[in-house]
């Protein structure tokens, strides 16, 4: 993943062979780019780097004297400790901040001319997993593939899911569902709490899974509907670590950092043991 983050703008104009590539207005000042996606039971933290500008050097750590903190409604702020000395990590190292669901959270980066700072609200109610019925596919040609889990690549194929939820009443939030680690993260549609596909990954070996349905707050809803968002290994792990390794340096088309430019977003999770309908016998 390259640390740096480019911004131009393509101008076309009308006649088809003038084609201009201008630097972007904010290209004399680098700006802040902060993530962090907070949930309960998923560790603390938070990614500070800045923009690119063609004038300056790139740093591994462009932002030594940052500060980070964060805070509950108690507005008892917690430092975070950064996670090596050349990283743009920061994390909640004696793991004694807690995330609960509909509490407030505020986070505060400290620098030397400016400080950058975002809030974001964990749902109180997420969305509930009612009722799961996921049937055996036998494999046919062009169906099964191979996805990463875990960090081994795993046979799979896509079985038939059924999904039958209870949504919380706010119409901002999103959802995603997801069964295994590297899971991309996208939003699904679920249509009077119903939710269904025909290609749902499921490896082969397994005849039954743990199904994890997430809320998304309207932040992070609005972020992943604004522009393409990378892929996360592990939804409830490490976010922070897949950004890291997979963030496109795309300018997100939404925003919600003060000073700066990002995501401070939340999730909360509802998760079911799924058997899998008709699973064969193994020998």
């Amino acid at each position: 993943m390259k640390n740096t983050i480019s911004f131009l703008f393509l101008i076309l104009i009308a006649s088809c062979d003038n084609v201009y590539t201008v630097d972007a207005p904010w290209d004399t000042a680098s700006i802040p780019v902060v993530f962090s996606i907070i949930s309960p039971n998923a560790p603390v933290q938070v990614y500070l780097n800045k923009t690119y500008n063609s004038a300056e050097v790139v740093e591994k750590n462009p932002y030594p004297e940052a500060t980070v903190f964060i805070c509950g409604p108690d507005s008892n702020w917690n430092e975070l400790t950064r996670l090596k000395e050349d990283t743009c990590v920061f994390v909640d190292a004696t793991h004694t901040f807690t995330v609960e669901k509909g509490k407030t959270y505020s986070l505060k980066i400290e620098l030397k001319n400016k400080t950058v700072h975002s809030q974001t609200t964990l749902p109180t109610v997420p969305g509930k997993i009612e009722e799961v019925t996921c049937t055996y596919k036998p494999e046919v040609e062009n169906t099964s593939y191979s996805i990463s889990i875990n960090n081994k690549w795993v046979k799979v194929i896509g079985f038939p899911i059924n999904l039958k939820c209870k949504l919380p009443t706010d119409k901002y939030y999103g959802y995603d569902l997801t069964a295994f680690a590297n899971s991309d993260i996208r939003l699904i549609p679920v249509i009077d709490n119903k939710y269904s596909t025909l290609d749902f990954a499921c490896p082969l070996d397994s005849s039954a899974f743990t199904l994890r349905l997430h809320t998304l707050d309207p932040n992070y809803k609005r972020y992943l509907l604004e522009g393409e968002i990378i892929e996360m290994e592990d939804f409830g792990g490490n976010p922070i670590l897949a950004i890291i390794q997979k963030f496109g340096g795309v300018l997100p088309q939404f925003s919600n950092i003060e000073n700066g430019v990002g995501l401070f977003s939340c999730y909360v999770t509802d998760s079911i043991r799924v058997n899998i309908i008709n699973y064969p016998q193994q020998n």
